[in-house]
């Protein structure tokens, strides 16, 4: 037995967070073994109440312990106790505070730990408002509080069978082989911890994590009633609650997604805004499924048709995102994604599988113990009936969510399908054309179906009055397509039908909202919604289409990008330029200039590039717009080789320029300059630069500077510089020349980062009591050793998809507070 007394540890917020994990399990589990209890007793009123007093208080102990074990992780982040393995992972000093809570979500246990929290949080709202719903809902929201508690346990069961893995492991613990944790002292040798990647250093980390886990947690919530229903055989009253979790889960995992895109637009060097990645697909595949099933779900309370298919949509949904779950956190998808989990080996492949099993098989069992009595209507849908459309417009987006799932999953069902057929099966090379060419089949059948339901009546339509209204507005529509498409030169017809689709959307909800809905703020969250979509189409298509570089390499300098295909190889080395520093270059119709660079004080450790875009009239050469953008990277980070960048856009209300750094020069290796000497006699006296002019006003016994801490005796002076750039600007700097002692010389260099100058005395020499001359020796960084490679990127009217975004989501809201703050039947679509 090891009984070594280790030093500078603290164990006591370790072992209370564990200790709160242990409870939250314990209190969770008598938790849904009371709810079942008293929903199986609940025609005993007095033992289905003390079962449910029970089931309330050990699931608010619960939630209690959740939010305790919450707390004692940041605690141990925010104090950088190395000495647990989970902030030595994903924490250091130099991080900027802003930082640390993105550290909590960034490893594996601390986004179970978010989405366990959200869970308990909402748990805590049915449990208020479920009512006679509560014993039944309750039993599957605990239930699966249970399953996610799990994987933070961190216990053995035998040597082999590890269950969970806990975020208060030691250091030492994780590492025990290493022979520095044999060493009482150890800590003495932690001086720092990893830190947070590079790439998650950005304010989108701190706040898109708890909206789209949020928006995962949401999804328990129908999927819960619905059990609930089939458990009891309750296929009315589960309605209402149903469907506004759905709208509420579908506004929220929708915003959480394009949150998601918004941050790989605004801080990643993605060139864009969504590029079909797994982990991207994995979370939009259950947001499709719960928009079918919110639909069929619409339609069922109508017409008591589609509840099977109901049924299915929003179990379906639930066991998605835990399939998402697997995908991205166990590694399968290797390197086809660049930002899923790298995984945390087989015990959590096994542990994940066997929660989707469980899960897969209670919905089996519920959808087929009332299989027999599930409500079914014989008769056909009249085609021109609102619900017939509204159900072909689920099986499609369902069949998008299938051709998604099976393509993002290759990894996982490759190795089978090679052993039965012999044959090889890899992820496509050109994912985005592979899904484009696809899915905007399904956004034209789903932009035109959007708009048309909403003239459409529930069980028949007539056909006459149908015809004359859309007729109009897809006349319109069609005038407003055909002007874009000769505007933006969209001249692929598939796209063209998709820009349609898109005006035709835009024009039929927006005509359905003012004439025939009259403006009713309350009943207009399905046009509103409808419309945001179409937005968001036309913002795809208008942002996408006619996305272009305008940094086209025309030296001839090849750069070293290495991509997966020759082809994308050289498409980089035609849209990166390389800018040599205070050189212009034509970029568009801009004149772009790499300017000089600058280290951010404190602990931001990246470095931002100042690029000056300009643009000037053909005719006069007066500048019409100028503007400076700051593309950022870290150079070497944490010791690794290589650049992780971060771009930098200029918004427009048609157009984005948008910029990112490819390379940039490594200064601590590259610099070659050297001093010169300059001898200046009086003030007034000049010293011209590569990129400006000096000015030498003299001298100054008066030091105020931070790098000079005077001793008695000292004889210390300061030079008295102005330095003026090519466009007039001023610094002011002060080289400090030191006679210490009366033999020891010291000096203090000043520098310019903008223009590359150092300067430092070189030597004072004293003629006379009233004259003396100065050596200035100044140092100006060679332009050709300072350069970057930039990206520039045009994205036309790109607002119009985020404008989309917001639209549609204010639409599901909208239809959230009419259902919630209306007794009477809800909005139709």
């Amino acid at each position: 037995m090891d009984t070594t007394q280790f030093t500078g540890e603290h164990l006591w917020p370790g072992q209370l967070g564990h200790f709160f994990v242990i409870v939250s399990f314990v209190a969770a589990l008598l938790s849904t073994f009371s709810y079942i209890r008293a929903a199986i007793v609940e025609q005993d009123l007095e033992q289905s109440r003390i079962w449910k007093r029970l089931a309330r208080g050990s699931f608010m102990v619960h939630a209690v312990s959740v939010v305790s074990i919450f707390i004692a992780l940041f605690y141990i982040i925010t104090n950088h106790l190395f000495e647990y393995h989970y902030a030595y992972e994903h924490s250091s000093y130099d991080m900027p505070s802003e930082y640390l809570l993105s550290c909590f979500w960034e490893g594996q246990q601390g986004s179970f730990m978010l989405w366990t929290f959200w869970h308990a949080v909402l748990g805590l709202i049915v449990m208020r408002t479920a009512k006679h719903f509560e014993t039944r809902t309750m039993s599957v929201i605990a239930f699966v509080q249970v399953i996610l508690t799990t994987m933070i346990l961190g216990i053995y069961l035998g040597p082999d069978i590890k269950i969970g893995s806990t975020p208060f492991m030691l250091l030492r613990n994780a590492m025990q082989n290493a022979p520095i944790f044999a060493m009482p002292d150890y800590m003495d040798f932690i001086k720092d911890g990893n830190g947070l990647n590079v790439l998650l250093q950005n304010y989108w980390m701190v706040i898109h994590p708890p909206i789209l886990f949020l928006g995962f947690a949401l999804t328990l919530i129908p999927f819960a009633y619905c059990i609930a229903a089939l458990w009891k055989g309750d296929y009315k009253s589960f309605i209402k609650p149903t469907l506004a979790w759905s709208l509420a889960g579908g506004a929220v995992l929708g915003t959480g997604i394009m949150m998601g895109g918004a941050w790989a637009y605004e801080s990643l060097n993605f060139g864009g805004f969504w590029a079909w990645d797994p982990v991207e697909n994995a979370s939009l595949v259950p947001w499709i499924t719960l928009i079918a099933g919110l639909h069929t779900l619409l339609v069922y309370r109508r017409t008591k048709r589609a509840f099977t298919v109901t049924m299915i949509f929003l179990l379906l949904t639930h066991l998605l995102i835990w399939y998402s779950t697997f995908l991205t956190r166990t590694g399968i998808l290797g390197k086809t994604s660049v930002h899923a989990f790298t995984g945390d080996g087989t015990a959590l492949t096994y542990h994940l599988l066997i929660v989707i099993g469980v899960l897969m098989v209670i919905s089996k069992i519920a959808i087929l113990y009332r299989w027999k009595q599930l409500p079914r209507i014989k008769t056909e849908e009249a085609t021109l009936s609102r619900e017939f459309w509204m159900f072909i417009g689920a099986v499609i987006l369902f069949l998008a969510a299938v051709q998604i799932s099976v393509t993002t999953s290759i990894p996982v069902w490759a190795p089978l399908a090679k052993w039965i057929t012999g044959k090889d099966f890899a992820p496509p090379t050109d994912p985005v054309s592979h899904y484009n060419n696809i899915q905007v089949w399904v956004a034209i059948i789903i932009g035109l179906l959007s708009a048309t339901i909403m003239y459409m009546k529930y069980k028949n339509s007539d056909g006459k009055t149908l015809a004359k209204r859309l007729g109009g507005t897809a006349l319109v529509a069609l005038i407003m397509a055909a002007l874009i498409a000769c505007g933006q030169d969209i001249t692929t017809w598939q796209y063209d039908l998709m820009l349609f689709a898109a005006c035709y959307g835009i024009v039929a909800n927006t005509y359905y909202g003012i004439s025939i809905q009259k403006l009713k703020f309350k009943k207009l969250g399905p046009s509103v919604a409808h419309l945001g979509f179409a937005a968001v189409l036309l913002g795809i298509l208008l942002s996408a289409y006619n996305k272009h570089a305008i940094s086209l390499n025309t030296t001839g300098v090849p750069f070293n990008f290495q991509k997966e295909t020759q082809q994308e190889t050289i498409k980089e080395n035609m849209e990166n330029v390389i800018m040599f520093l205070g050189v212009p270059v034509a970029m568009g119709n801009y004149f772009a200039t790499y300017i000089g660079d600058s280290a951010v004080e404190g602990k931001d450790k990246r470095i931002y590039y100042r690029v000056l875009f300009e643009q000037k009239d053909t005719t006069t050469g007066e500048v019409t717009d100028r503007f400076m953008l700051y593309p950022d990277a870290f150079i070497n980070p944490k010791g690794q080789q290589g650049l992780s960048a971060n771009p930098s856009t200029r918004h427009y209300w048609n157009y984005d320029v948008f910029t990112y750094i490819s390379s940039a020069t490594d200064k601590s290796k590259s610099d070659t300059s050297s001093y010169k000497s300059h001898i200046v006699n009086q003030p007034g006296d000049s010293i011209y630069l590569d990129n400006g002019f000096m000015i030498f006003n003299g001298f100054s016994r008066e030091i105020d500077d931070p790098r000079y801490t005077p001793k008695e005796g000292d004889l210390a002076v300061k030079a008295k510089l102005s330095v003026y750039n090519m466009e007039g600007k001023q610094n002011e700097i002060g080289p400090i020349y030191i006679l210490r002692d009366k033999q020891y010389i010291m000096q203090v260099d000043d520098t310019v980062k903008s223009m590359g100058l150092y300067t430092r005395f070189g030597a004072l020499n004293v003629h006379s009591k009233d004259s003396a001359s100065l050596d200035i020796q100044v140092r100006q960084t060679n332009p050709m050793d300072d350069f970057i490679v930039l990206k520039a990127l045009i994205f036309p009217y790109i607002n119009v998809l985020w404008i989309g975004i917001m639209i549609m989501v204010f639409g599901f809201f909208i239809s959230l507070g009419d259902l919630i703050t209306t007794k009477s039947k809800a909005p139709e679509a």
